[in-house]
């Protein structure tokens, strides 16, 4: 519902009539361009911290992949701008960015699963580290290797799995999108499209 203080003055109640169906039109868009900011906020700052995390371990698929999610933070704020001015094409800028995102955590997740079951020998000694002293003799190497390829799988795994239907779902929706904006373009007065795209509440 449009409020007195983002009502423009000087509107005839056509006018006003034309400016509330046009913002009850918007409420898709309105739903993405907030997600396009969550994203951009979650996304931003789990990725400062995978650089930060990654650095102090000379970690470097962690560093790429730090790199990678503040480039798709990024990306997400000015689609999301750009679809806040009701760009058409936004929409598709978000759905690829999530396809990127999400391929970006699943090729992480495949790489790091594969070095562990390989020679889950590293993370074995973190595992062990953690245990009693009396548990961690040699007679139990092979029973925490088991216990690590398993924390493995089901780590990784599941990070596969959310980039895959998490990422993959979003982006489906954000395609989705495109037509409502085509729609709200076709079907909004001018004057109410420009005076959206100047600042007025969509």
């Amino acid at each position: 519902m449009t409020t007195p203080s983002s009502i423009p003055p000087g509107l005839t109640p056509d006018q006003l009539r034309a400016l509330a169906e046009a913002r009850a039109r918007g409420a898709k868009i309105r739903r993405a361009i907030t997600i396009a900011y969550f994203d951009f906020w979650s996304v931003g700052i789990f990725g400062a911290l995978t650089l930060l995390g990654s650095l102090l371990s000379f970690s470097w698929p962690g560093l790429l992949v730090g790199i990678a999610m503040v480039t798709v933070a990024i990306v997400e704020f000015r689609a999301a701008q750009e679809l806040k001015k009701l760009d058409p094409t936004a929409p598709r800028r978000l759905a690829i960015n999530q396809l990127f995102f999400g391929l970006t955590l699943f090729t992480y997740a495949a790489y790091t699963l594969f070095v562990g079951l390989r020679d889950p020998g590293q993370y074995s000694g973190i595992l062990a580290s953690q245990m009693p002293p009396e548990l961690a003799d040699s007679s139990m190497v092979g029973s925490i290797n088991d216990i690590t390829k398993l924390i493995l799988i089901l780590l990784y795994g599941t990070l596969a799995l959310v980039a895959v239907t998490v990422q993959g779902g979003t982006a489906l929706f954000y395609f989705s999108r495109a037509k409502y904006v085509n729609i709200y373009l076709a079907s909004t007065p001018d004057w109410v499209l420009q005076a959206q795209r100047s600042g007025l509440p969509l």
